[in-house]
């Protein structure tokens, strides 16, 4: 029954990644993105073969189907986090970029290429010494296959954990890049991915118990079918998010242009940002002038859905000159800049109204309450409501001191 089941789950989980594929193939805008999910998506498939057709596969003598199986799910595990990682960069980057020296991430799967095609050519009795599960003694040619095949499906462990790693380094770097084109960042910030992980760091534990009980036919506390659930879980949820997200920095519209200063490396640089930029000092200090005349004339920081490309379209400045001048003139990144014309503001409605705080919140801008507060406790120190009820207290202090003084 068990195995019923996880054949079944792995039937599953291939339907959910073919329908994607072919979604991802169908798209023309982000294809780029749209290629490299629909990769990751192809590997999740094929790794699911082995335990699909598993029953049929059983009931044939062991020899080259047994060893294609085995190189497709080898070849296949050791390409699940490294194609997972490799969507995650062309995510978050600037016009869709692949992760640089991808030869890096593609030599696990290359050693398991190797030993499924060394299985495959391989006569039939050693497959069929290889999937025994007797003790059977190996010397050779043979034992060091199954050393080498051993050792390959234990790095799947900690391969798994370093791309975890990976990933959650690149988004909170992703996140620190979204200050400098988006005012709001919360619509932006891929926190399914960060969902993701964590139910991935859940699986790895739960397959690290599997792999124990692999060893150990006493662990018998996890049945198998429970594990293979939880990857279709996991793996569902991936795939309906992963088809419904668009790459947060790359403009919408062709005469939107990213900025210049994005290396989309893994490590911070610590060359000046704008080392080549033709603008001069005093192109800067007008274009200055012009963004906080956006903000304090024009009001476009009430627009909750303001980007860079937003702002540089209104002014009729480049995109990367702005992010400049920001950085460098005034000193704060797009998203600083914006939320203190909204801290502004929001400050002046507070002493000037009895509108609400929730009134005010959308009123200069934010689209959530702690957004807001979160902007205002940096710019001032308070919370909305404690800066109102400063203000009060203020006042109250002012009349009795007049009243004091008129007697």
């Amino acid at each position: 029954m068990n195995e019923i089941i996880v054949e079944l789950i792995s039937t599953a989980t291939i339907a959910i990644a073919v329908l994607g594929i072919a979604f991802c193939l169908m798209q023309t805008a982000y294809r780029c993105l749209n290629l490299s999910f629909a990769t990751f998506l192809g590997v999740v498939a094929l790794n699911n073969i082995p335990d699909s057709f598993g029953r049929m596969i059983d009931l044939t003598q062991p020899g080259f189907l047994q060893g294609v199986i085995f190189a497709i799910w080898l070849c296949s595990a050791l390409c699940l986090a490294p194609s997972l990682w490799a969507y995650v960069f062309t995510l978050t980057s600037h016009a869709q970029r692949r992760p640089k020296q991808p030869y890096r991430h593609i030599v696990l799967p290359a050693l398991g290429a190797v030993a499924g095609i060394l299985w495959i050519l391989g006569p039939s009795d050693t497959i069929a010494v290889l999937l025994s599960d007797t003790d059977v003694p190996l010397s050779g040619w043979l034992l060091v296959l199954a050393t080498w095949i051993g050792l390959l499906q234990l790095a799947l462990y900690p391969q798994l954990a370093v791309y975890l790693f990976l990933i959650m380094r690149r988004l909170l770097q992703y996140k620190r890049r979204l200050r400098d084109i988006y005012a709001s960042t919360e619509a932006h910030e891929l926190r399914w991915i960060y969902v993701i992980g964590a139910l991935g760091l859940l699986f790895w534990v739960a397959q690290s118990v599997f792999l124990a009980i692999s060893i150990d036919p006493e662990w018998t506390i996890v049945p198998t079918a429970i594990l293979s659930l939880a990857g279709l879980a996991l793996f569902a949820a991936t795939t309906l998010w992963g088809l419904r997200q668009r790459p947060p920095l790359v403009p919408k519209t062709e005469d939107e242009q990213p900025a210049e200063n994005d290396t989309d490396g893994q490590t911070e640089t610590a060359t000046p940002k704008y080392g080549k930029s033709a603008l001069s000092a005093e192109a800067s200090a007008r274009l200055a002038r012009k963004v906080q005349a956006a903000m304090e004339v024009d009001h476009l920081h009430r627009d909750p859905n303001l980007s860079l490309w937003a702002l540089a379209r209104h002014i009729g400045a480049s995109p990367n000159y702005i992010s400049q001048t920001l950085n460098d003139v005034i000193g704060e990144s797009f998203f600083d800049f914006v939320n203190r014309h909204r801290v502004i503001e929001a400050m002046k409605l507070l002493s000037t109204t009895d509108d609400t705080v929730l009134a005010i919140t959308y009123d200069v801008g934010f689209n959530a309450r702690s957004s807001f507060y979160n902007a205002f406790k940096r710019v001032t120190g308070q919370t909305p409501t404690g800066y109102r009820k400063s203000l009060s207290v203020r006042e109250g202090m002012d009349d009795a001191s007049q009243k004091v003084r008129e007697t």
